[in-house]
């Protein structure tokens, strides 16, 4: 019998495809990046979703990315 619960509604999908870098340095950090994004839970990957596909929403974390940044230290 199904579990009920969130999980048993998750899907999971291999992908592959190109990350340009400019050493193997930068490419391998790249990879654990996109990694570590996959294994977000979903409101967060929900989240950053809405800056990837909303033009107005990238704009306003390009406009307000130094202020953003300085948060994370």
């Amino acid at each position: 019998m199904p579990d009920n619960n969130q999980n048993s509604m998750t899907q999971e999908v291999t992908l592959t495809f190109q990350i340009k870098a400019g050493n193997p340095f930068d490419l391998k950090k790249k990879k654990e990046i996109l990694e570590k994004l996959s294994r977000l839970p979903m409101d967060d990957q929900e989240r950053i979703e809405q800056i990837v596909t909303n033009d107005k929403a990238l704009k306003a974390l390009k406009s307000k990315w130094a202020m953003l940044k300085m948060m994370f230290k």
